[in-house]
């Protein structure tokens, strides 16, 4: 795993120690500093953490359908926690883009800043374009969801998500 942190108050040893442990383990550099960047830049304040995973459509095997399938396309799941006035709440979405394109990413918020990582299997260095349009739509669809289920949450409002 490699692993970046991004830090306010200039902790330049720390991310370099924190590569080299990646390098050591004998991970992939699976997130360039500039997308490193460009998440803590992008994240909303409300996020305390954010994950871009692999997973399978909800069709990829109806139940009691025993023959053989055509291959799965993974799509892009996309999680967050966010920070309230009436506490912490979860969101999920499966962005159902179109694109071939999925990427693995962890991104936590720490009294330093954000610690971000890629585990490798489907690093961000691969396709950094294609990185950033998702990262984007699944932030976008995240708070999407959230400002439309206002009777889920009674602190939502205009002012909580902006």
């Amino acid at each position: 795993m490699f692993t970046a942190v991004a830090s306010s108050k200039g902790q330049g040893s720390r991310l370099t120690l924190v590569a080299l442990i990646g390098v050591l383990a004998g991970c992939s550099d699976g997130i360039s500093q500039s997308d490193v960047q460009f998440v803590t830049s992008a994240m909303p304040p409300q996020f305390t953490s954010f994950r871009m995973y692999h997973t399978a459509p909800d069709n990829a095997a109806p139940f009691g359908n025993s023959g053989s399938h055509g291959p799965v396309r993974l799509q892009q799941g996309c999680e967050a926690i966010l920070h309230l006035p009436g506490g912490d709440k979860r969101e999920s979405v499966i962005l159902d883009s179109g694109a071939d394109d999925s990427f693995d990413l962890d991104a936590i918020r720490t009294a330093d800043g954000w610690n971000v990582s890629s585990d490798g299997l489907s690093p961000p260095a691969d396709n950094p374009v294609a990185f950033r349009t998702q990262f984007t739509n699944c932030v976008s669809a995240i708070q999407d969801k959230y400002q439309a289920e206002p009777d889920k949450a009674p602190f939502s409002g205009p002012e909580v998500l902006k």
